[in-house]
């Protein structure tokens, strides 16, 4: 019997009749297929995380603030309304509130006389400063002024934005940079013809100047001032705590570019550079001079809306991980201007 057994164990499977390899996998094989059990639809958690958080201070909405209409914003984390509206009507021409409200400081963009006569401002003085965001502190293990590009990821950069009233944080008790402080520096948008002045307030540790690329403007001022923004060709460099006044009146409309040129391979790299815009002139023009952060404009020009339902500014920005880095891993001036 053993023999029989072991000699049908080694004869090849496939030699067997088919009746036997049915019933010995009928008998001995895997069992039939079993239909599951009904599965119940998924419930969705109560604490699932919004798309957007609440729009809390309301500004996402339309509004009209100091007679300026302010568009709907359909962004997530919307441009300060009442800046929007102190950018077009001119941070002289607003009330105290809305100044308070858009933490600007009053002669951060100073519109003054219509020259033309056509119902617009064409005297345009703006104020600019230097922002350092995600910089090291010696009191801090982590960011100071903090501004994320992306969930989690905050380089260290360096911004120009308008002049601003208050802290450059949210609050006293928050590391948070305040709304007005983002990447990139803020566009910039005048009307052709108009008479502008740029005054930049070096509110930073490092000497910088502005250099407007393919913009109208002199070389020099009327009083023999350096007015192009490059240094030793040009004029000295703005050191901190210094200021000095650009001047021009733009002629060609187009879209612009105003940058740092000092170290330019570095403090380009590093955030100081924008996007100046230059609008066609039109009666009653009134135009939003800063777009804080870029994007979605709230109140475009007339020319804009002859033609266009609404607007963008897309501004590309390349970042240099080692020269964010440089800021953050050190805050004396002199160690990092050797490093970069």
């Amino acid at each position: 019997m053993i023999l029989v057994v072991v000699g049908l164990a080694l004869v090849p499977w496939q030699w067997y009749p088919r009746e036997w390899r049915v019933w010995y996998d009928d008998t001995f094989g895997a069992s039939d297929y079993q239909k599951p059990a009904a599965t119940t639809p998924a419930v969705a958690s109560e604490d699932v995380e919004e798309a957007c958080p609440p729009d809390i201070k309301g500004w996402r909405k339309a509004q009209s603030i100091a007679g300026v209409d302010v568009a709907r914003s359909p962004n997530c984390l919307a441009d300060n309304p009442y800046a929007v509206a102190a950018f077009v009507k001119g941070t002289n021409n607003v009330g105290h509130m809305t100044l308070m409200n858009a933490k600007l400081s009053p002669d951060a963009v100073v519109k003054g006389r219509d020259l033309d006569g056509d119902g617009d401002p064409d005297e345009i003085h703006i104020r600019l400063e230097v922002f350092e965001l995600n910089g090291g502190s010696p009191d801090l293990n982590e960011p100071v002024v903090q501004y994320s590009i992306a969930p989690g990821i905050k380089p260290g950069v360096w911004v120009f934005a308008p002049k601003s009233l208050g802290m450059s944080t949210e609050n006293f008790e928050s590391l948070v940079a305040q709304p007005g402080l983002r990447l990139p520096s803020p566009a910039i948008r005048v009307e052709q013809g108009d008479h502008v002045k740029v005054t930049l307030e070096n509110t930073h540790y490092m000497p910088h100047t502005i250099h407007f690329h393919g913009v109208d403007h002199p070389f020099l001022t009327a009083d023999g001032e350096g007015n192009d923004g490059v240094p030793v060709i040009s004029e000295k460099p703005v050191m901190p705590g210094k200021q000095r006044t650009y001047e021009m009146q733009p002629r060609q409309p187009g879209t612009m570019f105003y940058h740092c040129h000092v170290e330019v391979q570095a403090h380009i790299l590093m955030g100081l550079n924008g996007m100046f815009i230059i609008e066609e002139n039109r009666p009653n023009n009134w135009v939003q001079t800063f777009n804080i952060g870029d994007g979605y404009v709230r109140h475009s020009s007339v020319a804009v809306e002859e033609d266009y339902d609404r607007e963008y500014d897309l501004h590309y920005q390349d970042l240099d991980k080692e020269l964010g880095e440089t800021i953050q891993g050190d805050n004396d001036p002199r160690v990092i201007t050797q490093k970069i």
